[in-house]
């Protein structure tokens, strides 16, 4: 292309219609990306002719922007995409990301915000949205928009920290939309140890950038987990992110955050890590770098993170060696000390959410812990007269009012099923029933069934005294029976462990049967 001043478009007039949205068509557009094309080519010979003149190249630079500055203006206006595509618009505008006037890198930055903004892309239909992805995917959007990580620094100015917000602002549109935009996301190291240094390197106070680089690794590991958990092959990857995870919270081990940034970013520090947990394989590592210690100390300081630490054993404690190691570890003290808990401050914590993670935690206990250590949380229950029994049976009955009182609603009223009307979306009855089900666990469904869990676990392990406190107990509260039977039978339909679902089979039979023979129930 010449790279002469003299062209045969009107710059000036294609820039004036720029400006007025309504009049830019598609041919509007073509004559655009030529202007862009030539500045942006004008701009590199003068800067490639005359390195260490700035005045020789100035002038192309603020041509170059100010086409920039009028793209941006265009590139909310999703029905002319397709043509930018076509055009090579967008091709331009990532390439430079390379730019060297970190300014004009800033400009294309909140272009690609726009573009990739889910709102945009969620108006277009099928074919542009496929030919978009396709277009920024075959154009390295992602491999550039890394390296731009390490172009801005972001304590020179506010501008530039604010840019590293725009572009963690990328990330978060291109993990919302979940199409294979991601994929180079998933699996370059890079941004991993971007958002983990981000984290830790605070800039200033209240640093919003090491929040939201938090809420990007959030976002980050859930989409691994779904699209891309190969990445944990590498050892190196996944020790890294649990030994930074681990460090950084252990900084608040016995002592409470000072602010609620450092909360909402310690939080979300959690919320990564139990998605970390979630995949079985992950859990050996954790262990192995005293993740379990870690949470145990958190445990027992009864700070702040005490709570999150409890939704981390919840998930971890699903295994008999585990399980055991916990015990072995003196957790049972400080998991009954808060279990034993009537009142919370609710302004830290979910009443729910805690009293939950507490149920399945003990729950998990009894079902796999063996020998000695499931002798040691039987011992607990027999303390004190069995108060932690009748600690049980006040959680159960706080839930199970909940329950009932949810079940006698017409099932026309559940919430998911109202909504489900107004999106006239029709669904058969095996959907509608999970459904519902899951809108009862928001409800504390969950906590009802596991307690029944805890009862019968406990009345299995075949200890006089606790068995006949158990029914001691059942029988003063007038509680029904037949109502442990059906939670148990639909909690058994929600796993997947035929090895569990035949423990908790005879454990139920055990229960049946020896209250049936105790002439305690009709």
């Amino acid at each position: 292309m010449d790279l002469s001043d003299e062209d045969d478009i009107d710059i000036d007039e294609i820039l004036k219609q720029a400006e007025n949205i309504e009049c830019v068509d598609e041919d509007s557009i073509k004559k655009l990306a030529t202007v862009l094309k030539k500045k942006k080519n004008i701009n590199e010979r003068d800067r490639i002719e005359h390195p260490d003149k700035p005045e020789k190249w100035v002038a192309s630079e603020v041509d170059l922007d100010e086409i920039l500055v009028n793209i941006k203006n265009l590139s909310v206006c999703t029905n002319l995409y397709k043509s930018m595509i076509e055009s090579d618009i967008f091709g331009d505008i990532i390439n430079l990301l390379n730019h060297p006037n970190n300014d004009i890198v800033i400009e294309v930055i909140d272009i690609i915000k726009e573009i990739t903004n889910p709102s945009n892309i969620y108006e277009l239909n099928k074919s542009v949205n496929l030919m978009l992805i396709d277009y920024l995917n075959k154009n390295k959007l992602n491999h550039f928009i890394i390296n731009t990580l390490d172009k801005i620094n972001e304590e020179e100015s506010e501008e530039y920290y604010n840019a590293i917000s725009s572009i963690l602002n990328i990330f978060e549109n291109i993990f919302e939309l979940e199409n294979n935009l991601q994929n180079d996301l998933l699996t370059n190291s890079k941004l991993l140890f971007f958002l983990l240094k981000r984290i830790n390197n605070e800039i200033k106070s209240d640093d919003q950038n090491s929040l939201y680089a938090s809420e990007i690794l959030v976002l980050l590991i859930l989409r691994i987990n779904q699209f891309a958990q190969n990445v944990y092959n590498d050892f190196y990857y996944t020790i890294s992110i649990f030994n930074f995870i681990l460090k950084y919270i252990s900084k608040y081990k016995d002592k409470d955050p000072p602010n609620i940034n450092k909360k909402e970013i310690l939080l979300n520090c959690f919320q990564a890590l139990g998605n970390l947990l979630l995949l079985n394989e992950n859990k050996k590592i954790f262990e192995s770098a005293n993740g379990l210690e870690l949470m145990l100390k958190l445990l027992s300081e009864r700070k702040f993170l005490c709570f999150p630490s409890l939704k981390i054993f919840a998930i971890v404690l699903t295994s008999k060696d585990v399980c055991n190691k916990f015990v072995e570890l003196s957790g049972l003290k400080y998991l009954f000390c808060l279990f034993m808990l009537r009142t919370l401050n609710k302004s830290k914590t979910n009443t729910l959410e805690f009293e939950e993670n507490i149920i399945t935690i003990i729950s998990n206990l009894c079902i796999y812990c063996t020998g000695t250590s499931l002798g040691r949380v039987l011992n607990k229950f027999g303390e004190k007269k069995c108060e932690k029994i009748i600690r049980l049976l006040e959680i159960r009955q706080k839930y199970s009012d909940i329950i009932i009182n949810e079940k006698k609603k017409e099932k026309d009223k559940l919430l998911i099923n109202k909504n489900l009307q107004k999106l006239n979306i029709q669904i058969d009855d095996d959907c509608k029933k999970n459904l519902e089900y899951i809108e009862l666990c928001d409800k504390g469904y969950l906590t009802y069934q596991l307690t029944d869990v805890i009862l019968i676990s406990l009345f299995f392990m075949n200890n006089s005294y606790i068995s006949n406190n158990i029914f001691i107990h059942l029988y003063t509260r007038n509680i029904d029976i037949q109502s442990i039977y059906e939670n148990i039978l639909d909690f058994q339909e929600c796993i997947d462990d035929d090895e569990l679902n035949e423990k908790l089979k005879k454990m139920l039979t055990f229960f049946l049967t020896s209250s049936k023979e105790s002439n305690l129930f009709t």
